[in-house]
């Protein structure tokens, strides 16, 4: 197994013996058995890309696999939920407004999905508040078809005080559901950190 180093993630890797060995024989996984990997990962800046790993081996007939994968690592594995009253939220909102701080993107509902409706947008909400990690922050607007939410992006880097450093990070989601379209927008003080959490959010409406 080989995970490329990142600049912006902390790794501590434990695994069967040989696991990582990339010079050397490896280890051998027998009928049955599986090889272990753990990793602890602490983030210290925000990113918009999960890590590759390439997991190598060869089959006792002499033919080897190469499979690169991704590690489900993200932005939003980092978050911690915020709630925030109405007039809160649409403070800071409106605070961060800006072209760099903001990310937007329009996404179709998939071809399959049932139409969106007030128990379609409840899915919309679990996927903010149980995939994101975000808190919800409901009753920002008069319209049953917005989801709102915020979170701290929680880092291990620390700043000249030696505080840690974190991102506050506000998302919206709109549906038009006569359009079967849903309307992505996150804001954050960090380019990177809009970017991570808006595709997130557009990969997880995709699969819903």
């Amino acid at each position: 197994v080989n995970i490329d180093e990142c600049e912006h993630l902390r790794m501590q890797k434990q695994g069967t013996d040989g696991l990582f060995d990339e010079d050397g024989p490896g280890c051998t996984v027998a009928v049955r058995t599986q090889a272990k990997l753990l990793l602890m990962v602490e983030v210290t800046a925000p990113f918009d890309d999960a890590p590759a790993m390439r997991i190598s081996f060869e089959t006792d007939d002499g033919v080897r696999h190469d499979y690169p994968l991704r590690l489900p690592i993200v932005a939003t594995c980092f978050m911690e939920p915020v709630t925030l009253e109405p007039g809160a939220f649409m403070q800071r909102w409106k605070s961060l407004e800006g072209q760099d701080r903001e990310c937007q993107e329009v996404v179709k509902a998939p071809p399959n999905a049932p139409k969106i409706d007030e128990e379609y947008m409840e899915r919309i909400s679990k996927i903010i508040t149980d995939g994101l990690k975000f808190g919800r922050c409901p009753g920002c607007d008069p319209t049953p078809w917005t989801v709102s939410g915020a979170a701290t992006f929680r880092t291990g880097a620390k700043d000249l005080n030696g505080n840690n450093i974190n991102v506050g990070c506000l998302v919206r989601v709109e549906a038009n559901p006569q359009a079967g379209a849903f309307r992505v927008t996150t804001r954050t003080l960090h380019p990177l950190c809009s970017k991570a959490v808006k595709n997130v959010a557009l990969v997880s409406i995709k699969l819903a």
